[in-house]
């Protein structure tokens, strides 16, 4: 793996709160044998900087400059983080990033995020470059503060993958690009902390990912529903969502998702159960996926609902999703948005058994905002 400059020395950072400090030493008990050696780059040999820091607080990251939407790990607590510090210069990093986009694309809903932490030395010039032509879809940022981060994390090898709990948690530090995925699934099945709800007008439990839904989604909640903007469609195209007076259920779906593939008949079910009561349906594909595929699955189904082609993001754009993900919020595939006859988005990120209980309620609501 490549090496780090000599600048950037490991180096843990000390906890000077004594709570935390106990805290930081009982869980660094805990997780010294959590994860097999094997899943670790150098496996028994790892730097004992980056052993060191598990179990204890993530310090928060110190970054100069930003492609995609600004984060810090104190907004993202109760989410199960995954940093990645690369490098364009690196070639393990590069060849890593299709199977980060995985990740995201398949755990985003449930509440998985990745940061891309770059090098402060050099190649952020490229950085741009890459994530739009390898269609990155989680933010990436550069080392600042003279790359103080990179200390504090203990890094000494490109690329180093520190995943961070729910509560804050440094757990695995210095992960082979293959493993993360591993970590991801088990610490995301961990609860989330407790006395944190999503404080939304539905219960935490009707949502992917539960209390730990992503912010952009939670903010869209209240708002007007954003007009599709659609490259192509199959089926007849739908007039503008917020003036069509109807409750719509907007469906986010790529043909390449297993849980699109698995989850279409029961959508399509509860379509045909639904669409002669006045819901309306809509799907909008992911504007990379493989649109052939998106026509065969609907023509052997026998869709009931048409689906736009999202269009490509905007000029001014950062992350490589489509216009109309961009303005929903969406982070991954499948995710589903319910708005009410208003036009105003009431759900986003509803689990399919929810989906019954939510229409059923803004069905029943009036169409004049008013209650008259």
């Amino acid at each position: 793996m490549p090496k780090r400059t000599p600048s950037v020395l490991p180096r843990c950072l000390q906890m000077s709160c004594l709570v935390l400090a106990v805290l930081g030493t009982m869980a660094s008990a805990a997780s010294a044998d959590e994860f097999p050696d094997e899943w670790f780059i150098r496996g028994s040999e790892r730097p004992a900087a980056l052993k060191q820091v598990e179990g204890k607080p993530a310090p928060e990251l110190r970054l100069d400059a930003w492609i995609g939407e600004k984060k810090t790990l104190k907004e993202l607590r109760g989410k199960v983080v995954v940093v990645d510090f690369w490098a364009t210069w690196c070639g393990p990093c590069m060849i890593a990033i299709p199977k980060n986009i995985e990740l995201v694309n398949e755990y985003g809903s449930q509440g998985l995020v990745f940061i891309g932490v770059h090098d402060h030395n050099s190649g952020w010039d490229k950085a741009d470059q890459v994530v739009r032509e390898k269609s990155i879809n989680y933010p990436v940022a550069r080392l600042g503060d003279g790359g103080a981060s990179a200390k504090a994390y203990g890094l000494s090898f490109w690329p180093t993958y520190v995943v961070i709990d729910r509560t804050g948690t440094i757990r695995a530090a210095g992960l082979l690009p293959s493993k993360v995925s591993e970590v991801a699934k088990i610490l995301l099945a961990e609860a989330p902390p407790e006395g944190e709800s999503g404080g939304g007008e539905f219960p935490s439990e009707f949502f992917d990912a539960g209390e730990r839904r992503m912010p952009s989604l939670t903010g869209m909640e209240g708002k007007s529903a954003p007009p599709l903007k659609a490259a192509k469609w199959l089926g007849e195209p739908v007039e503008p969502i917020r003036d069509s007076g109807r409750v719509t259920v907007l469906r986010f779906i790529a043909p390449e998702s297993t849980a699109t593939r698995t989850r279409m008949p029961e959508w399509l079910r509860f379509a045909r159960e639904y669409g002669p009561q006045g819901v309306q349906f809509v799907g909008v594909c992911d504007h990379l996926a493989d649109w052939e595929a998106m026509e065969k699955m609907l023509a052997e189904a026998e869709a009931a609902f048409p689906i736009a082609l999202d269009a490509p993001p905007n000029a001014d754009d950062r992350l490589p999703l489509g216009a109309t993900a961009t303005a929903y919020g969406i982070r991954g595939w499948p995710t589903t948005v319910i708005i009410d006859r208003q036009g105003t988005i009431r759900a986003a990120g509803l689990r399919d058994a929810h989906l019954r209980t939510v229409v059923d309620k803004l069905m029943a609501e009036s169409l004049d905002p008013t209650g008259r």
